[in-house]
């Protein structure tokens, strides 16, 4: 189906959904609310037609790393992937799949796997399957917000307004009683630390206010999810290679490269790289990549670093001549990417995601404050190659933003290494301090990845030895331990099986923990080896005492004298410590212990 006959069919479809959405509101709310008498159905719809056909129009076009400037149609690049928990998997295609699940669903995935794209589907999806009225709220612009002023109901509000909704709030507040919308709550992880306990609040309220609506948020994972007990947790699922192949085959992008990528990956590059192309972000960039016939890194770090270097010395294969863009700031590679590498460390750790123009430019300029002393260039110049050029910022109205975060995380760490064992080391402490509770990016992974022994150095050691000492002052108690980092447990029950959840209370020390057992390739996949019989058993009289869903704390358990065998469903737990103190008393042994031989000083300098 091409673009011209997509958009046909849409606005057919508009118009009578609209109709049919703004007589089920009328007739439901006509009786109920005397002022209603001031209205009418064709007032409804006319809103509703005004506003579909707008969004619609903006959904449907975007821009992304391959295209640069050039919005395309959603379907002329995307590749619907799966969802899946525990016991299910969902066929994305069709929106009505997703709502089977329930009124409140969370999907999440990992960098690059495409979870706003899948929103913007199951937006132009319903309004082709469904009798609903989709709303996307991108939720990063509440980010402008004092949390005292969010409102997450006049926030989607103004959502609809800024599409052409002419239809007065009392109204609006009216329709969302009658359940006629799905809400697609885009980019929770976008939110800023400081904001995300009231945003989440709202959305939670919000929900429970308008149940009927259906109600779907995307994000990154989160340990905080746990909490929202009534919500449907959803993981999003990487391509297979039919629809990594089946993506590749939709892209715009010179026809004899295409064809030998295409051949390429299905012989051999998938199964060899499947971590790269089942992940369409990194897929995309495996494509770009393979026209300078460069081979494919092993590492996710040197894979971006290639990426990079890519996006910067490409040449436009659609132009004749093998034009090359031209770079105006006129810096070097290396000379970009510092300066890069500091706006990116900026701009994260400001929790930056999106600029206006001022704030984008005064990153810039400290930038070249930090990183470029022995010369000059002109700021708005560096600011029209990281869009035109490089392609690495995407500027959509006033604003800009990254053309994916996986380079502005990349780049905050690669700028991060370049700090001294000693700054390193306080700031990084710093940040984990103030935001391990809620860490929502591959920052912390990448950065790790780019100088594993200088992160078992600067970020795990001290505080991890501290713990140590602790647990052994305590008579190396696992009931100890469990109790220091933990506060209790939850139930969920999925189908017919139970699962055992963990409430943090020492949310750096979690962080921390974690973060030493990937270091050390921890077997994560084997947490719940466990008899599910056993478990099914305990979480039933669990459940019997205690509301499902419900936090339950460790002391509330003592005290009811079901500590103990509350415990063995979270054993996955315990294991953990055992392999995390194991790989502690190593630390004496390695180049970080207070011994340090010749040989082991010749190898870390």
């Amino acid at each position: 189906m091409n673009e011209l006959d997509y958009n046909k069919i849409t606005a057919d479809v508009i118009t009578s959904l609209a109709k049919d959405a703004a007589k089920g509101i009328f007739r439901k709310l006509a009786k109920k609310y005397k002022d209603f008498i001031n209205k009418d159905d064709i007032d409804f719809g006319v809103a509703f037609e005004k506003y579909l056909t707008e969004s619609e129009k903006h959904i449907s076009m975007a821009k992304t790393i391959l295209y640069g400037q050039t919005p395309r149609h959603l379907y002329t690049f995307f590749e619907c992937m799966g969802i899946k928990n525990s016991q299910n998997t969902v066929d994305t295609s069709d929106v009505n799949n997703i709502l089977s699940i329930g009124h409140k669903i969370i999907i999440t995935g990992t960098g690059g796997i495409g979870k706003s794209m899948l929103m913007r589907h199951c937006f132009l999806n319903t309004i082709s399957n469904t009798q609903l009225i989709p709303v996307l709220v991108e939720l990063r612009g509440l980010n402008e917000f004092l949390p005292e002023d969010i409102s997450i109901e006049r926030f989607i509000y103004n959502t609809l307004r800024t599409f052409g909704f002419n239809m007065e709030e009392e109204y609006f507040e009216y329709s969302l009683e009658t359940g006629c919308y799905l809400f697609l709550f885009d980019g929770y992880d976008e939110v800023k630390n400081l904001l995300s306990p009231k945003v989440a609040q709202e959305i939670i309220d919000f929900s429970n206010k308008y149940s009927e609506n259906y109600i779907v948020v995307s994000s990154r994972p989160l340990e905080e999810f746990v909490g929202w007990s009534d919500f449907n947790e959803y993981s999003s699922m990487s391509l297979t290679k039919d629809q990594a192949l089946s993506l590749i085959s939709k892209l715009d992008y010179d026809k004899e490269l295409k064809e030998k990528f295409y051949k390429e990956l299905d012989d051999e590059l998938y199964e060899k790289y499947q971590s790269f192309a089942s992940n369409p972000l990194l897929l995309t960039i495996m494509l770009m990549t393979f026209e300078g016939r460069i081979s494919i890194p092993d590492s996710k770090t040197d894979f971006y670093e290639q990426a990079f270097s890519a996006l910067f010395h490409r040449h436009d294969a659609r132009k004749k001549g093998g034009y090359k863009r031209e770079i105006l700031s006129g810096l070097s590679y290396e000379d970009f990417k510092k300066v890069f590498s500091y706006f990116c460390f900026r701009s994260f750790f400001k929790d930056q995601y999106e600029f206006t123009e001022k704030t984008a430019l005064e990153n810039i300029a400290k930038a070249k404050e930090k990183t470029y002393t022995y010369g000059d260039f002109c700021n708005t110049d560096f600011l029209d190659d990281m869009v035109k050029a490089v392609c690495v910022l995407v500027h959509e109205g006033l604003n800009y933003r990254f053309s994916h975060r996986s380079f502005q995380e990349y780049f905050a760490a690669v700028y991060t290494t370049q700090l001294s064992d000693d700054d390193q080391k306080k700031f990084v402490t710093s940040w984990l301090k103030s935001n391990s509770s809620r860490l929502t990016t591959d920052y912390l992974d990448i950065l790790r990845d780019l100088q594993p022994e200088r992160f078992v150095k600067n970020v795990l050691y001290d505080p991890l030895n501290e713990l140590y000492r602790l647990y052994k002052e305590n008579g190396c108690s696992n009931d100890w331990i469990l109790q220091y980092v933990y506060s209790g447990m939850a139930i969920r029950k999925k189908e017919n099986e139970y699962y055992s959840y963990i409430s943090i209370q020492d949310s750096y020390y979690h962080t921390l923990i974690i973060a030493m057992l990937r270091y050390s390739h921890y077997p994560f996949k084997e947490d719940y080896e466990f008899s599910k019989d056993e478990i099914n058993k305990i979480a039933k009289k669990l459940c019997k005492k205690y509301r499902l869903n419900r936090p339950i704390d460790f002391e509330e358990l003592k005290e009811d004298g079901m500590y103990e065998e509350a415990k063995k469903c979270i054993n996955w737990a315990l294991k953990r410590f055992d392999s995390l103190f194991e790989e502690i008393r190593k630390f004496d042994l390695n180049v970080f212990g207070k011994k340090r031989t010749f040989e082991s000083m010749l190898d870390q300098l």
